[in-house]
């Protein structure tokens, strides 16, 4: 095999693995996903809003990051904040009806 047929397979071997993982659920990722995505997360959302929907969670991180992961999924291009306060927005209403 060319070495260039080699670094090409390698090339398309990695390009599918990142395909693959980004595409996975956050759930299916593990703690350190959850971990890290409530790191980055923390950065463009605010202490209280945070909060907030924890609470309105009982304190349970995973389910508060799939929320949000959820509205995400049917805003893209909405902010990090944004994401939040809908998620709060939606528990709130959810628990009116």
């Amino acid at each position: 095999m060319s070495p260039l047929a080699l670094l090409l397979a390698i090339a398309i071997l990695i390009a599918l693995y990142l395909w693959v993982t980004r595409f996975r659920p956050l759930s299916s990722r593990g703690p350190q996903a959850i971990h890290s995505q409530t790191q980055s997360s923390s950065t463009s959302v605010s202490r209280r809003t945070r909060q907030q929907l924890l609470r309105l969670v009982n304190g349970n991180r995973a389910v508060a990051l799939r929320l949000v992961e959820k509205v995400k999924e049917r805003n893209p291009k909405r902010s990090e904040q944004w994401c939040w306060e809908k998620a709060i927005y939606d528990i709130q209403r959810d628990r009116r009806s």
